[in-house]
């Protein structure tokens, strides 16, 4: 890529942008599609990488190789997109199982699970507000630290670890709740 098309674009330059997108769409198009064997979603990803260039530009060195930037930029998306998959099916996979079995639930340990989501909920309400709020980006809006810190002006390592300590207070507290049901389930 030349140089100066680089520093347009860092620049602002919306013709530079243009001509990088006809001259990479495609090339990042193939590659994601290859990746995940779905046109629409990888028109989608190839779309919030040329977005991503587009409200990073400032960050672009023009020395550096460009095509393997994009590409970075790419396969992150990808392996996002390739957690969330997994991460859904495993969720439905556990759902589907959870209704199989709620037939052979009691409605005391049903009550049980249903508290068990309430207190979940009630341990994330419970977090300081700041990491509350980093928490809950991270997880429901599936925001990267990065952006994340950009949002609220933080620094990436302080994300990381108010996220650290809210997994870590959720699984403390949650150690204590699950070993009570355990006590009451196998009395």
């Amino acid at each position: 890529m030349d140089i100066k098309v680089l520093y347009a674009l860092k620049q602002g330059n919306e013709e530079a942008f243009e001509a990088i997108f006809r001259k990479y769409n495609a090339k990042i198009y193939h590659f994601v599609s290859d990746t995940l064997y779905d046109k629409t979603l990888a028109e989608d990803i190839t779309q919030n990488v040329f977005l991503s260039v587009w409200e990073h530009r400032e960050d672009i060195v023009p020395e550096k190789n460009f095509s393997a930037y994009l590409y970075a930029i790419a396969k992150n998306m990808v392996f996002r997109e390739t957690e969330k998959m997994v991460l859904s099916y495993r969720y439905e996979s556990h759902i589907l199982q959870m209704r199989r079995n709620e037939e052979d639930l009691s409605t005391e340990e049903a009550i049980h699970a249903d508290s068990l989501g309430e207190t979940i909920f009630r341990l994330i309400d419970n977090l300081p507000e700041v990491r509350k709020k980093i928490f809950l980006l991270h997880f429901t809006e599936d925001m990267s630290n990065k952006e994340i810190a950009a949002r609220l002006s933080i620094s990436e390592e302080n994300v990381a670890q108010q996220i650290r300590r809210s997994l870590d207070y959720i699984r403390k507290h949650l150690k204590n709740y699950i070993a009570l049901l355990a006590c009451i389930y196998f009395q």
